[in-house]
């Protein structure tokens, strides 16, 4: 066995003794995965970019309206909309963290240097959760800021943190995201193919609510897409078609997105622990 888990090409490996790495030397290891590579930081990029572009595309279309226009307006979920873009490329790099080492032969490495493959996962899984909320946190308050300042620059209806709802619509329209990144992670696991991952992530995410509104108009309430855009960044009450199909409170939401990513992540860990690299 190696003395330290690997670290990429220009960074010392931590000082260990033979056989003595411990969890804290694999969250180290990964971290510096994800820090150095360029895929990462062309990805969240990119999703800055296109989330805040959006964001402000989207308020500003809000601008003068006459005032039977703003009847049910909901001005913090008008400002968040980004995060729905940030929501795919999100997905994307969320398979990217863990395909990538399949696509380039380094999860060989990696296993040879951390073969005790629970540990191994439980660093990969705790290091992009972190990585992932952080940044989808950051991403959703500056949308929100940007939306606002539109919105109130224009005279338009407009919302401050301090606005009931609009707190807990940021946060966790930042923390739902992460967990979408989290479940593509776990496609990643399964399938081991960035294409795949992606093409699953998509699939389930923006797809299936195509599907489902066709199958069972009432059901697509429980699909993500729905859960974010119409419970989670939503702070006034839309009703439902007729008044019969009710949106999922945001907690319920929330904790349904919960149950999507630990599903797929788990698929993905008892998958990984009985296969060969």
């Amino acid at each position: 066995m190696t003395q330290a888990v690997s670290l990429p090409i220009g960074h010392a490996a931590p000082a260990v003794p033979p056989g003595h790495y411990r969890f804290q030397h694999v969250v180290k290891a990964e971290l510096a995965k994800i820090t150095t590579l360029r895929s990462t930081a062309i990805t969240l990029g990119l999703a800055v970019v296109l989330a805040l572009l959006v964001s402000g595309l989207v308020a500003n279309a809000q601008l003068h309206h006459g005032p039977g226009f703003y009847q049910g307006f909901d001005p913090t979920q008008s400002s968040l909309a980004g995060m729905i873009v940030a929501a795919l490329t999100s997905g994307v790099l969320g398979a990217m963290l863990i395909t990538g080492e399949y696509s380039s032969g380094t999860i060989r490495t990696t296993l040879a240097a951390s073969p005790r493959r629970p540990m191994l996962l439980a660093a990969k899984i705790a290091v992009t959760t972190a990585v992932m909320v952080l940044f989808c946190e950051l991403l959703s308050l500056a949308s929100f800021f940007l939306g606002q300042a539109i919105l109130s620059g224009g005279g338009a209806p407009s919302a401050s943190l301090g606005t009931p709802g609009a707190t807990r619509a940021v946060l966790m329209t930042g923390l739902f995201v992460s967990l979408l990144a989290l479940m593509s992670f776990g496609f990643g696991l399964i399938v081991r193919s960035t294409a795949g991952a992606i093409a699953s992530f998509v699939g389930v995410v923006f797809v299936l609510p195509l599907v489902m509104r066709g199958i069972s108009e009432p059901d697509v309430r429980y699909v993500p897409t729905q859960i974010l855009t119409n419970s989670v960044m939503s702070t006034v009450h839309q009703p439902g078609q007729g008044g019969i199909i009710h949106d999922l409170s945001p907690a319920a939401g929330l904790l349904l997105m919960v149950l999507y990513a630990a599903v797929c992540v788990t698929a993905g860990v008892v998958l990984f622990m009985g296969r060969d690299a």
